[in-house]
């Protein structure tokens, strides 16, 4: 019985240390943060494996979880962002759609009539989006840059900054 118990919470603890991992891999705008925990994420679980006392196995299968969660939520935003830099563009004409047909910008990008590209794992989009009045801004970004998706001015392609 106590081993059962022991199973269960170690791996109840590799779960969310999963889970923990893939919802900061798919914070892309995070990059240097994620760097720091491809590091620091196998040496403390190596230092931890090495002068545990007990459960050895465990702190090494927990680390090893939250690594290949990190590493899959950095591949689905990866993925995201690439599918972002041409779907942007269709978020961007559906918001102008929905402007003309209702006389205004919605309140959130799920108030429009499509299914949400870019999705990551366990986020909806990575979209950002903003809007007043007067207008909306519609981006993506990461650790290196940010594309907007602004309404076209004779441009046809997302902006980069």
């Amino acid at each position: 019985m106590v081993f059962l118990s022991r199973l269960i919470a170690a791996l109840a603890y590799a779960g969310a240390a999963f889970l923990f991992g893939v919802a900061l891999g798919e914070r892309g705008e995070l990059g240097v943060v994620q760097r720091i925990f491809t590091f620091v994420v196998p040496l403390t679980t190596l230092v931890l494996t090495i002068f545990t006392r007990q459960g050895r196995v465990n702190v090494l299968f927990t680390g090893l979880m939250m690594l290949a969660g990190l590493f899959l939520g950095q591949a689905q935003f990866s993925r995201a962002w690439n599918e972002c830099t041409t779907a942007g563009l269709t978020v961007r004409d559906a918001l102008l759609r929905h402007h003309q047909q209702h006389d205004g910008y919605p309140a959130r990008l799920e108030d429009l009539d499509l299914d949400l590209p870019c999705r990551a794992g366990l986020r909806p989009t990575i979209l950002h989006y903003l809007s007043n009045d007067r207008g909306f801004r519609l981006w993506i970004s990461n650790d290196r840059q940010v594309l907007s998706f602004a309404p076209a001015k004779g441009r046809g392609s997302p902006q980069s900054h």
